[in-house]
C-alpha cells in the first residue's frame, strides 16, 4: 500500500517547537515548514524558525530538499540537504548549509518525524553556533 501523503503535486505543513544553545545561551525555537512534493518521495521545501530567550535573539530561514525512502506505506526512513540564514539581532548574519537524516511516520494527513540535523558555516567569522549534530522532530500535515 502506497502513502498518498508523499506523491507528486502533495505539500505538507509542518510546526517545530523546541531549543538549540548558542555559546553559553540556550533558547526557545518555534518554527514552521512547508513543503511540495515535485516528485514521489522528493519534497522541497523552505523553513522559519525563530529563536527565543536568550541574547540576541535569532530568527532562520531556510531551504531543504528530502528524499523519503519507500520502507513501508507508515514507516519512511529520509535524508535530506539544506541551505540556512541566520538573522542575528545586532551582529552579522550568517549562512550555512547541512543535511538532515532521520524516519518519519505516515498516519495520512499526519506526519511524524524525528531525527538529526548538522550545519557547517560558510563564514570565517567567529562562529555563534555550536556545529555538533542536532536532534530534531517535527508534526506535519499533507494535503
Amino acid at each position: 500500500m502506497y502513502s498518498a501523503s508523499l506523491t507528486a503535486g502533495s505539500k505538507s505543513v509542518g510546526i517545530k517547537l523546541g531549543s538549540a544553545s548558542s555559546g553559553s545561551e540556550h533558547y526557545t525555537v518555534a518554527g514552521a515548514s512547508l513543503q511540495y512534493f515535485a516528485l514521489d518521495n522528493l519534497a522541497v521545501g523552505a523553513a522559519y524558525e525563530y529563536w527565543f530567550s536568550g541574547n540576541p535573539t535569532i530568527s532562520k530561514a531556510s531551504l531543504q530538499s528530502t528524499y523519503y525512502i519507500p520502507f513501508t506505506a507508515q514507516i519512511k526512513p529520509y535524508v535530506g540537504v539544506l541551505y540556512s540564514h541566520y538573522f542575528v539581532e545586532d551582529r552579522s548574519d550568517i549562512d550555512a548549509y547541512g543535511y538532515r537524516l532521520g524516519v518519519a511516520y505516515i498516519k495520512s494527513p499526519m506526519i511524524l518525524s524525528a531525527g538529526i540535523k548538522q550545519e557547517r558555516y560558510t563564514s570565517n567569522r567567529p562562529v555563534y553556533f555550536d556545529q555538533d549534530p542536532k536532534l530534531e522532530f517535527m508534526v506535519g500535515f499533507s494535503f
